[in-house]
C-alpha cells in the first residue's frame, strides 16, 4: 500500500508542476491584453531579467564559480546590436544571432584565462571586469555616445504583416524568446554535459581525477552563459530602443546575482522565479526611491537568513515537512 501511495505522488507531483506552468504561460500570453502599457512594460523587463538569471545559473549554480559580470555581457550584446544596426545598416535579424555568437566568443577569450583562478579571486576579476565594461562604454563617445545615450534604435523589422514596433508584438517576441531560451538551458542541464558541470560544482578535484576537462567545461557553462546574456542584451536594446551606459553598470551584475540567490541557485527555475519577483519589489517601491534599496536589503537579508538556499529551498523544506 505505501509503494502504491509513493507511485501516486510521484505522478501527482509532475502534473501539478505542468498545471502550474500552463496557468503562468496563460497569465503571462494575457498580460498585454489586460494590464496597461506600464505592466507591460515591467513584464517585458522581468522577462529579460529572468532570461539573464537563468542563463547566471547554468555557471554559478550547476557548475560553482561565482561570477559577478553577467550584466557586462547583456550590456555589451545590447550595444553590439545596436552599433550593427546604426551604423553598419544590419537588419535587427542579422545583428540578434551575431551579437549572441560574439559575446558567446568573448565570454570565451575572457573565461578561459580568468577561470584558471578559484574562489573568490575569480569573483573579484569579474567584478573588474564589469567595471571595466562600463568604463568603455561610457567613455567610447564617438562610438557609444557616451553620457549621453545611444538613441534612434529601430524595433525588428515586421514579417507576415506583425509590425514589431507595436508593445504587444515587442512584448510577445521578448515572450516567445524567453520561453525557447529556458527550455533548451533546461533540456541543457539534464543532458550529460550538464550533469559533468554539477559533479565539477560538487568536486571538482575528484572530476579531474576521472579524467573530466573541467577546464573546457567551465569555459563552456561561461561562455553559453554570456551568449544568452548578449542575445538578452540585443533584445533588450531594440525593445526600449534607446541605451544609456548606466543600465549596464556594476549594479545590473549584482541584481541579476541577488536575483538568482533569493529563487534558490542551481535549481534553474528558482533564479526566474526569483527575477520576477525582485523586478515587481523593485516596481512597487519606485513611490520611495530613497528608501527602496534598503527595504529591498532588510528583506533580501531576511530571506536569506531563513532560508539560505533561497525561494526553492523554502519550498523543498516545506515538501519535506509535509512527508
Amino acid at each position: 500500500m505505501s509503494s502504491q501511495t509513493l507511485q501516486a505522488k510521484s505522478r501527482r507531483n509532475p502534473l501539478v508542476t505542468l498545471i502550474i506552468l500552463a496557468v503562468v504561460l496563460v497569465v503571462m500570453v494575457l498580460v498585454p491584453q489586460v494590464f496597461s502599457g506600464y505592466i507591460t512594460y515591467v513584464a517585458v523587463l522581468a522577462m529579460l531579467f529572468a532570461v539573464l538569471a537563468g542563463s547566471y545559473d547554468i555557471l554559478t549554480g550547476y557548475t560553482g564559480p561565482l561570477t559577478f559580470c553577467h550584466g557586462a555581457f547583456y550590456g555589451i550584446g545590447a550595444y553590439t546590436s545596436a552599433l550593427l544596426t546604426l551604423k553598419a545598416g544590419f537588419p535587427f535579424w542579422v545583428a540578434f544571432p551575431v551579437s549572441g555568437a560574439a559575446v558567446f566568443l568573448f565570454g570565451a577569450l575572457i573565461g578561459y584565462p580568468a577561470l584558471r583562478l578559484r574562489g573568490h579571486y575569480f569573483a573579484v576579476t569579474t567584478f573588474f571586469f564589469a567595471h571595466f565594461v562600463y568604463l568603455v562604454i561610457l567613455n567610447s563617445v564617438g562610438l557609444t555616445s557616451g553620457p549621453l545615450g545611444l538613441g534612434g534604435i529601430k524595433p525588428p523589422e515586421g514579417f507576415l504583416g506583425i509590425n514589431f514596433a507595436g508593445l504587444k508584438a515587442s512584448y510577445y517576441l521578448v515572450f516567445i524568446y524567453g520561453v525557447i531560451v529556458i527550455v533548451a538551458l533546461w533540456l541543457f542541464i539534464r543532458s550529460g554535459v550538464g550533469k559533468l558541470l554539477v559533479t565539477i560544482r560538487e568536486n571538482e578535484e575528484l572530476s579531474e581525477a576521472i579524467g573530466v576537462n573541467t577546464s573546457f567545461y567551465k569555459v563552456l557553462a561561461f561562455s553559453i552563459g554570456a551568449g544568452v546574456a548578449g542575445l538578452t542584451g540585443s533584445l533588450f536594446a531594440h525593445f526600449f530602443r534607446l541605451l544609456h551606459p548606466t543600465t549596464f553598470a556594476w549594479m545590473t551584475s549584482e541584481m541579476v546575482v541577488i536575483m538568482s540567490l533569493v529563487g534558490g541557485l542551481g535549481t534553474l527555475i528558482g533564479p526566474i522565479i526569483g527575477a520576477g519577483i525582485v523586478t515587481l519589489i523593485l516596481e512597487l517601491m519606485r513611490f520611495a526611491p530613497e528608501l527602496r534599496l534598503i527595504i529591498w536589503s532588510v528583506a533580501l537579508i531576511a530571506i536569506l537568513i531563513i532560508e539560505p538556499r533561497g525561494l526553492m529551498g523554502l519550498v523543498q523544506r516545506i515538501r519535506g515537512g509535509r512527508k
